[in-house]
């Protein structure tokens, strides 16, 4: 008699829709828990960020395998994020350029407030390349428009104002995230330092 060597195998699709919900979960645990920890902890193991998530060490390994993978995880989410940020405001443009350049501002500044990757890493990495390069290109769009209609200084040539814009956004994200400043202030404040001299 031939013995049944057949492997029972788990065809359920509800089964396997649990165990992607699950991953899912903990992915957006590791992740909850890794931006607050690393913000406090720049130097945090990833030991140390599956216990802020409640997991396994393994489990986050699992997602990540290494903590570049996680910070590359980090960059992403905060590039997807200001991309749809900005997205939105150049959707609905202002009547006046620089008050969509102001609202884009604050829009960016509350992203970088979110994830906070200024205190652990560095926001470009070669995986968000094309997509870091997509805000830049819109970010200038913005700037040109608001030059052309007097809202932005037109003594330096738009890519120094431009650097210049990246520095301020960059430098605005800590007293947002202390609390001395919210991010409409900020913008303003940016808005302002980039205003075209009064003659």
């Amino acid at each position: 008699m031939q013995a049944n060597s057949s492997v029972e195998v788990d065809t359920d699709p509800s089964a396997d829709r649990v165990r992607r919900v699950d991953a899912r979960r903990n992915l957006e645990a590791i992740v909850d828990a890794a931006i607050p920890l690393l913000t406090e902890r720049p130097r945090a193991s990833m030991q140390q960020i599956a216990s802020a998530a409640g997991l396994h060490r393994a489990t986050v390994h699992r997602h990540f395998p290494s903590r570049d993978d996680l910070l590359d995880e980090l960059r992403q989410r905060a590039i997807d994020a200001t991309v749809a940020e900005l997205a939105a405001v150049m959707d609905n443009p202002s009547d006046d350029p620089g008050d969509t350049l102001e609202r884009a501002t604050a829009a960016l500044i509350g992203v970088g407030d979110r994830f906070r990757l200024y205190r652990f890493t560095t926001w470009r990495s070669p995986a968000a390349e094309e997509t870091a390069g997509v805000v830049g290109e819109g970010l200038m769009k913005l700037l040109a428009d608001a030059q052309a209609a007097g809202q932005v200084r037109t003594d330096l040539p738009i890519e120094q104002v431009g650097i210049a814009f990246g520095g301020l956004i960059v430098a605005m994200m800590p007293p947002v995230g202390e609390g001395s400043l919210t991010a409409t202030e900020a913008a303003r404040t940016v808005r302002t330092l980039l205003a075209a001299p009064q003659v």
